[in-house]
């Protein structure tokens, strides 16, 4: 393990022991909550947006550099489901930092971007034995190892209607549905990553790519993107590093992924985010040889070896839309909703269509403006023509937590899941019925 994942599984463990003394209970992808406002003001410790204070990081900034240390972690048990209760923890330590090119050289518009991320911890439906689809702590997986998220160069040209980019990039940086409020994976992240995540890489994994927006107006936008399809960038076995080589050496790439979207973003107190989209692969896939019969998906069990014959590329269509309901007092509180839908080419998917609904509201107490509430639900469903006694079946999560805003600087998430048919039917590998699962966890960021 490196020393950068040590460093993040010390911070780990100390914010699960502070939760659990200030609870009782049982402890991204992406940040759950806006970044912290530049500092400012008195520098008093349960107020200010950083642990270790400013640093120096708001005069960095109004010169161009803006960095941020961030840590994740999802500490869960199960109370029922799978083949034993257990707890497990999984986390990530993210660094970020941003070059303004106007201010750096001169380069209007201009920006350079660079991420890491290191991963630890444990998957609980492996160490429950729960069957599920989706991940019960979305945060694990892709390696405990160090990776090179990002490392892109963005131009805007034409007064910001078009914006150019290209580098090391995850598909979901820009595309597909960017929230990650919730513990269960299915309304996390880019949904047909989710269902599709040997092929379409979310986060942490990135590829060489180019992407191109084009503003038609303040409201209305084009993107389109072609990223490097290899299934190298998955690799877990380079010493707990991957940085590098940023062209995987091993395997050829496969093809190329390309997805497509039309984003439009109400502006005025209502806003939102309505994304409509598809994808294209253009690598060659096995399957069955006759219509909805499948062999090879996903890592989920096929047809064996019956009329197996290759079909050239996959592809999708999916939509996102992330919606403002309410205004409800001078810090923006109030309620959001969002709404997304995946489908997956029924020819190559074990898990075809995903959909997902939820809900959150902030500030629900006067007395603590910046807390949350949030409740979701949502489906995956298994291709009816897998070989599987899961085929045809629903899996059904339900999620719902309470925000706390610990401090400026440390938000606390309390949840509870309940998952329906974990696996489509509720079978695990052997064949034997399993129970609905119950998942109670904490999830903590803290922003350093």
């Amino acid at each position: 393990m490196s020393g950068f994942a040590t460093t993040a599984r010390m911070c780990g463990v100390g914010v699960a022991l502070s939760c659990l003394m200030g609870s009782g209970a049982v402890a991204a992808d992406l940040p759950t909550k806006a970044p912290p406002i530049p500092y400012a003001g008195v520098d008093d410790f349960w107020t200010r947006p950083y642990l270790f204070g400013d640093l120096g990081r708001t005069r960095l900034k109004e010169q161009g550099i803006s960095l941020a240390l961030t840590l994740g972690d999802e500490a869960v048990t199960n109370l029922s489901g799978g083949s034993r209760n257990t707890s497990a923890n999984a986390g990530q330590l993210w660094f970020e930092a941003k070059f303004d090119m106007a201010k750096l050289a001169g380069i209007q518009g201009g920006l350079i971007g660079v991420t890491l991320v290191d991963r630890f911890g444990k998957n609980l439906n492996s160490e429950a034995g729960i069957p599920a689809l989706q991940l019960t702590n979305e945060v694990f997986g892709r390696g405990n190892i160090l990776r090179l998220t990002e490392f892109y160069y963005q131009q805007k040209l034409f007064d910001d209607r078009l914006v150019l980019k290209g580098g090391r990039l995850p598909v979901g940086s820009d595309f597909f549905f960017g929230q990650c409020e919730f513990i269960n994976l299915t309304f996390c992240g880019g949904q047909p990553g989710n269902i599709q995540g040997g092929y379409i890489y979310n986060w942490p994994v990135s590829q060489w790519a180019g992407v191109v927006h084009y503003n038609f107006t303040k409201e209305w936008k084009l993107s389109v993107g072609v990223y490097d399809a290899n299934p190298n960038y998955l690799t877990t076995s380079d010493a707990g590093v991957y940085l590098a080589p940023g062209i995987p050496r091993s395997t050829p790439a496969s093809g190329v992924l390309v997805p497509v979207e039309v984003v439009w973003e109400p502006s005025g107190p209502l806003n939102g985010t309505w994304r409509f989209g598809g994808w294209y692969d253009s690598a060659s896939t096995i399957d069955g040889g006759l219509p909805g019969i499948i062999a090879v998906v996903n890592g989920g069990p096929g047809v064996g070896d019956q009329n197996l014959s290759s079909t050239r590329g996959r592809y999708g269509f999916y939509e996102s839309i992330l919606q403002r309901l309410t205004v409800d007092g001078p810090k923006a509180q109030g309620w959001y909703t969002f709404f997304n839908t995946s489908v997956a080419d029924h020819r190559t998917a074990y898990q075809d269509y995903q959909i997902s609904w939820g809900v959150k509201h902030t500030g629900t107490f006067s007395f603590r403006p910046e807390d949350e509430v949030g409740f979701a639900v949502g489906t995956t469903h298994v291709n009816s023509a897998a070989l599987t006694p899961n085929a045809g079946g629903n899996e059904v999560p339900i999620e719902a937590w309470y925000g706390w805003q610990a401090t400026g600087w440390m938000n606390l998430k309390f949840d509870a899941q309940y998952v329906i048919n974990p696996g489509g039917r509720g079978f695990n590998g052997a064949g034997l019925k399993t129970s609905n699962a119950v998942v109670l966890g904490i999830r903590s960021v803290v922003h350093f």
